[in-house]
Protein backbone atom coordinates (compact mmCIF):
# COMPACT_ATOMS: atom_id res chain seq x y z
CA UNK A 1 0.00 0.00 0.00
CA UNK A 2 1.10 3.69 -0.58
CA UNK A 3 0.68 6.98 1.20
CA UNK A 4 -1.87 8.60 -0.55
CA UNK A 5 -2.50 12.67 0.39
CA UNK A 6 -6.16 13.78 -0.55
CA UNK A 7 -7.72 16.91 -0.47
CA UNK A 8 -10.56 18.52 -1.81
CA UNK A 9 -10.36 22.08 -1.03
CA UNK A 10 -11.50 22.32 2.56
CA UNK A 11 -10.40 19.10 3.83
CA UNK A 12 -6.68 17.16 3.85
CA UNK A 13 -6.06 13.27 5.23
CA UNK A 14 -3.32 11.36 4.76
CA UNK A 15 -3.53 7.51 4.60
CA UNK A 16 -2.58 4.22 2.72
CA UNK A 17 -4.63 2.95 -0.17
CA UNK A 18 -3.95 0.79 -2.99
CA UNK A 19 -4.69 3.49 -5.29
CA UNK A 20 -5.70 6.99 -5.73
CA UNK A 21 -9.21 6.04 -6.40
CA UNK A 22 -9.22 3.47 -3.35
CA UNK A 23 -7.45 6.40 -1.61
CA UNK A 24 -10.33 9.03 -2.35
CA UNK A 25 -13.25 6.54 -1.60
CA UNK A 26 -11.94 5.76 1.63
CA UNK A 27 -11.18 10.14 2.93
CA UNK A 28 -15.11 10.36 2.18
CA UNK A 29 -16.39 7.30 4.11
CA UNK A 30 -14.05 7.76 7.10
CA UNK A 31 -12.65 11.45 7.18
CA UNK A 32 -14.34 13.77 5.06
CA UNK A 33 -17.65 15.46 6.07
CA UNK A 34 -19.15 14.58 2.62
CA UNK A 35 -19.31 14.78 -0.71
CA UNK A 36 -19.04 18.61 -2.01
CA UNK A 37 -21.63 19.78 -4.88
CA UNK A 38 -19.70 20.25 -8.03
CA UNK A 39 -16.36 19.83 -6.01
CA UNK A 40 -13.34 17.76 -6.75
CA UNK A 41 -10.80 15.46 -5.00
CA UNK A 42 -7.01 15.96 -5.44
CA UNK A 43 -4.94 13.12 -4.59
CA UNK A 44 -1.22 12.70 -4.42
CA UNK A 45 1.44 10.61 -3.36
CA UNK A 46 3.93 13.28 -2.68
CA UNK A 47 2.47 15.71 -0.73
CA UNK A 48 -0.46 18.71 -0.84
CA UNK A 49 1.45 21.02 -2.55
CA UNK A 50 0.60 20.59 -6.73
CA UNK A 51 2.35 18.46 -8.51
CA UNK A 52 2.16 16.76 -12.07
CA UNK A 53 1.58 13.25 -11.28
CA UNK A 54 -1.73 14.41 -9.17
CA UNK A 55 -4.50 12.99 -9.63
CA UNK A 56 -7.87 14.70 -9.74
CA UNK A 57 -11.51 12.96 -9.27
CA UNK A 58 -14.77 15.27 -10.01
CA UNK A 59 -17.61 14.83 -7.61
CA UNK A 60 -19.66 13.40 -10.35
CA UNK A 61 -16.90 10.83 -11.03
CA UNK A 62 -17.00 9.81 -7.37
CA UNK A 63 -20.63 10.10 -6.89
CA UNK A 64 -20.86 8.08 -9.90
CA UNK A 65 -17.98 5.85 -8.90
CA UNK A 66 -20.11 4.99 -4.88
CA UNK A 67 -23.59 4.24 -6.87
CA UNK A 68 -21.49 1.09 -9.32
CA UNK A 69 -20.45 -0.16 -5.47
CA UNK A 70 -22.99 -0.35 -4.23
CA UNK A 71 -24.69 -1.71 -6.84
CA UNK A 72 -22.22 -4.67 -7.67
CA UNK A 73 -22.72 -5.51 -3.66
CA UNK A 74 -25.78 -5.38 -3.85
CA UNK A 75 -26.27 -7.69 -6.47
CA UNK A 76 -23.38 -10.07 -5.12
CA UNK A 77 -25.62 -10.23 -1.90
CA UNK A 78 -28.93 -10.79 -3.88
CA UNK A 79 -26.67 -13.60 -5.85
CA UNK A 80 -25.68 -15.62 -2.65
CA UNK A 81 -28.96 -15.22 -0.89
CA UNK A 82 -30.48 -17.09 -4.07
CA UNK A 83 -27.42 -19.90 -3.68
CA UNK A 84 -28.66 -20.42 -0.11
CA UNK A 85 -32.16 -20.47 -1.18
CA UNK A 86 -31.95 -22.84 -3.44
CA UNK A 87 -29.24 -24.71 -1.09
CA UNK A 88 -32.21 -25.02 1.15
CA UNK A 89 -34.41 -26.87 -1.49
Amino acid sequence: MSKFYVSDGAEYAVLNADNALQACFRCIQYRFQGIPVNGYYKVSEQGFENHDEDVVFSSDEIITGFIDMMEKAKSHKNRRKRKKDQEGD
